[in-house]
């Protein structure tokens, strides 16, 4: 059977409907703050706008903010200078989005993608679940897509000042951003457009250079909410020879079931298996320099970090269907590449739908099938801190950020979330109850909260501690009216 011009253009309208229907009530989730760097992006972004500088004020002693660059958390300060109310700040990543999207169509088109395939890589993009997350809260990852898009047309266009620009601030948005540089100047220097790579590079340096000089000159060195997190945790900087290993090991399957989980959310060897021959294939049949070199620079740098990459994945996930597609249309079956199309369009969709009970009930679009942190709950615990804890009052809990908002006392995690061994060490504890308690002391703990936090793989080990400190009569449960067993509140005895 032969689709008509018209029932396809109708099919390809009701596709872009439901997408906009998923995304409508994931924006529309009351809550900021469940996922926690949201929730440092706002914090850093209040303080600029009370004019305190970069800095995270929720902590104890707040420290200069070297952890995550300044370009989202001063647009969302702009925003928040208009107005704090939650919608209006999701909005910030919503447009971005937006604008990503329709760049990266335009992109594609440019690149030598027909229309229905850049419509099809388009919206497939916007049905995986990971976009719609980051889309609707309070995430980078939508502005630093934009960007990179951005500079790559630049590029094609052959406009080196604004690639440059469009570089400097994509790495300014996130540090991930170095390997466009690095792919950029690369590109230019092998086709020997040396005077175009040395206008782009210094561009792009130039702009990045003050805030790497900035960030390394603060003596602040918190060992979570530092830029010093990323040489621990990098397995370049850090960890035995033995562990380097499992990680990258590791983090090769996670990242060729990562094109497979991006669409569907299921986690699957056979996947990455699968993946990996077909990419290995489309790369054999059909390249293009600067996008696949800097696609390989952006995924070698997230096999050197130890955790899953699906999140990260999400910007450049039209790079990785474009090489699919590139050598997909050689087919001369016209039906089996329709085929495909249909299943990868399918795929998102239901999984991104299958989500929207979940963000009804708790106030957020979940990263996973897990429900996050139910929000009428969270209220209540917020009213009972507001109003019966001193102001002076330190709370620990695992998404703390979230607690500093909407109570207005400062908050730490109260430990150091440990990717190597949440991620790849079978039992392996983030934090112990003596290294819990002697946190808890040093930052002047006065209360801890504990709450589902299903949605962080690290959060069974901060549990059983606080646990176990409650079994042994370091913390004693105080008694909310109202609140679910799920949700608690523990004050540390003096």
């Amino acid at each position: 059977m032969k689709l008509t011009r018209t029932a396809l253009s109708t099919l390809i309208a009701l596709f872009f409907v439901a997408i906009g229907v998923i995304w409508a009530i994931a924006w529309l989730a009351p809550s900021i703050g469940l996922y926690h760097d949201d929730g440092v992006y706002l914090v850093t972004a209040k303080s600029l706008l009370a004019g305190h500088g970069y800095t995270i004020e929720s902590l104890p002693a707040p420290i200069p903010q070297t952890k995550y660059p300044p370009v989202f958390p001063v647009l969302l300060a702009i925003f928040a200078a208009v107005s704090q109310n939650t919608q209006w700040l999701k909005l910030l990543p919503l447009l971005c989005s937006l604008a990503w999207l329709t760049l990266t169509y335009k992109l594609l088109r440019k690149l030598g993608t027909d229309t229905f395939a850049a419509l099809a890589l388009v919206g497939i993009t916007a049905a995986a679940p990971p976009v719609v997350f980051v889309s609707t809260n309070l995430m980078s990852e939508p502005l630093f897509a934009l960007l990179i898009t951005a500079c790559l047309l630049a590029l094609l266009d052959d406009r080196m000042f604004l690639a440059g620009v469009f570089a400097g601030l994509a790495t300014l948005t996130r540090t991930a951003g170095l390997p466009l540089i690095a792919a950029c100047a690369l590109t230019l220097v092998v086709r020997a457009r040396f005077r175009r790579a040395v206008v782009f590079t210094a561009t792009a340096i130039l702009l990045v250079a003050p805030w790497i000089g900035w960030s390394a000159a603060q003596s602040a060195r918190d060992a979570y909410y530092s830029g010093a997190n990323y040489a621990a945790a990098s397995i370049l900087t850090s960890l035995p020879v033995s562990e380097k290993a499992a990680v990258f090991g590791m983090n090769v399957l996670f990242l060729f079931s990562s094109p497979f989980a991006l669409l569907s959310g299921i986690m699957d060897m056979y996947a990455a298996i699968f993946t990996f021959l077909l990419f290995a294939w489309c790369l054999w049949k059909r390249r293009q320099m600067a996008p696949d070199l800097f696609l390989l620079l952006y995924c070698g740098m997230l096999l050197c970090w130890p955790g899953p990459p699906q999140r990260f994945l999400a910007p450049v996930l039209p790079f990785i269907l474009w090489i699919f597609w590139r050598a997909f249309r050689e087919i001369k079956r016209t039906e089996i590449v329709a085929a495909a199309v249909l299943i990868l369009a399918i795929l998102p969709l239901w999984a991104s739908g299958h989500r929207l009970p979940v963000t009804r009930r708790t106030g957020q679009f979940p990263t996973s099938d897990r429900a996050p942190d139910d929000w009428a709950e969270l209220n209540k615990l917020f009213a009972y801190i507001r109003e019966n804890t001193p102001p002076d009052a330190i709370l620990a809990a695992n998404i703390d950020p979230l607690f500093y908002l909407n109570t207005g006392r400062k908050a730490v995690r109260g430990y150091v979330p440990n990717g190597y061994k949440t991620f790849y060490q079978a039992g392996g504890q983030t934090v112990t109850p003596d290294q819990l308690s002697v946190n808890l002391l040093q930052n002047g703990v006065t209360y801890v909260i504990l709450t589902p936090d299903r949605d962080f793989a690290e959060a069974p080990a901060f549990h059983k501690s606080v646990e176990a400190l409650e079994r042994g009569g370091v913390l004693e449960v105080v008694p909310v009216p109202g609140l679910s067993r799920e949700y608690r509140l523990l004050r540390r005895k003096s």
